[in-house]
């Protein structure tokens, strides 16, 4: 079998009664923290642009947080953006990709449409997490180093196996799915030189044109076996490498879901273990912002280029969307504020003379023995101006399997990112709804709950 017809076969074959109960309340959560990550986007001064792309004609989908209704591709496009336009979703380490913003958007809105019940809607989910995992762990990082935004490649692909799957496509079609998801796949990290915030689109692109894949396959329309592995396959055009096999061979028995990380800090993921630290040695006797003379971040080589340089656009960045992206201002703005979030990246703190300041004082080292990107670490150390050095260092940021949130702190970020489009009234019942996706009779009645 080729890959693409092993995970065919893994989705075709796939389900409900066989998912552990940890990994149904994985969905659970999951879908809870992607919808008010997008809720709260909704908000967003740069979310009119995108959600105009819905239209005034209407369809069988919500737009989340708006009142506008979008067929499945568009409904999918804009949501998928959305739920990534904060850079608050959850990542994969491995494979470095942003899973549930590419899967649950695209579930949801053809579940949405064709008024498909949770049990079906979970699993064709569970599906689509342990594609886009796999497809990037057989070449780890390799995707990132190369210029290619992973969770945009990767996500076409498992999109169009999961909106297959609620399709009740068969082995052959779904393979011929990811056979014409080869063809769309896309999404490049060109947006770190100049600070544009076209990656928010990436999420929703790739399940857009992994449902256009499963369309076309639903159709009779062919696609490569091979489109993996194969002579002009994924790997070998993309990043000119044979793919490890070996992430293949536990489908249905290892649940990578569960080894998605939650984000506590709506910036890039590389950044979280380093606020981890400086947050906690903000909290030392006699530390402050005004009292640090330098800070050293001891980074992997592979982080570099996407956190830490180019230095001085990282030290004063030119966008919000730079800034999340920036190792210097987010450690600096942890020190001054004592935390981090949503309102650390508005435009008004990028003036901020103190976070500034203090981003000046950051400097980075190469970390030789990093284990990055199997783990993403944080390994800060301070000096003051009393002449002390204090270090911290942790090997994961909170939110992954290693150093997992509670259930409670993700249902308080639900809240908090939802309080910004809906009444209290409508979130809470969003939120039970959510939180029993696989009970529902339809998923329509989640879906229209998130109409703002």
């Amino acid at each position: 079998m080729t890959l693409a017809e092993r995970l065919a076969a893994f989705t075709a074959s796939l389900s409900f009664d066989a998912l552990p109960d940890e990994v149904v309340a994985s969905v659970r959560l999951r879908t809870l923290d992607v919808l008010g990550i997008a809720l709260a986007s909704s908000r967003g001064d740069w979310a009119p642009a995108v959600i105009d792309l819905a239209g005034e004609g209407g369809g069988e989908c919500t737009v989340v947080g708006t009142t506008r209704t979008a067929p499945v591709p568009l409904a999918i496009l804009v949501n998928g953006t959305l739920a990534h336009g904060l850079d608050f979703d959850d990542t994969h380490a491995a494979s470095i990709t942003h899973a549930s913003a590419v899967i649950l958007p695209t579930v949801l809105a053809l579940a949405e449409a064709y008024e498909l019940d949770g049990r079906t809607t979970v699993t064709a989910a569970v599906a689509g997490y342990e594609a886009i995992t796999r497809i990037g762990m057989a070449a780890s990082g390799a995707f990132h180093a190369r210029g290619w935004h992973a969770t945009a490649v990767c996500g076409a692909f498992a999109a169009a196996l999961a909106a297959g799957r609620l399709q009740s496509l068969d082995d052959k079609r779904l393979t011929a799915a990811l056979g014409l998801a080869g063809s769309f796949a896309s999404g490049v990290m060109e947006h770190l030189e100049d600070g544009s915030w076209v990656k928010r689109l990436h999420p929703g692109w790739a399940g857009h044109s992994g449902a256009l894949a499963a369309a076309l396959a639903r159709g009779g329309v062919p696609g490569p076996a091979t489109i993996l592995e194969g002579r002009f396959g994924l790997y070998r055009t993309f990043l000119g490498v044979e793919p490890d096999p070996r992430p293949f061979e536990t489908l249905g028995r290892e649940w990578e879901i569960l080894r998605v990380g939650y984000k506590p800090y709506p910036c890039c993921h590389l950044n979280h273990a380093y606020l981890d630290c400086a947050l906690e040695l903000r909290r030392a006797p006699g530390v402050s912002a005004d009292a640090i003379e330098s800070i050293e971040c001891r980074v992997p080589a592979g982080e570099v280029p996407i956190v830490c340089e180019p230095v001085e656009v990282k030290r004063r960045p030119r966008t919000s969307y730079d800034a999340q992206f920036s190792l210097a201002f987010s450690v600096a703005s942890a020190f001054v504020d004592g935390a981090v979030g949503i309102d650390t990246y508005a435009p008004a703190r990028l003036t901020d003379e103190r976070i500034l300041a203090l981003a000046s004082r950051v400097r980075h080292v190469i970390d030789p023995d990093s284990a990055f990107p199997a783990t993403f670490p944080g390994w800060l150390r301070v000096r003051l101006a009393d002449g002390r050095q204090l270090e911290a260092r942790v090997p994961h940021g909170r939110g992954g399997p290693d150093r997992p949130l509670p259930p409670e702190a993700l249902v308080d970020k639900f809240r908090d990112n939802g309080r910004r489009a809906l009444p209290t009234a409508r979130l809470a019942a969003l939120e039970r709804a959510a939180l029993e996706v696989d009970r529902l009779k339809s998923v329509r009645e989640l879906m229209r709950l998130c109409r703002g």
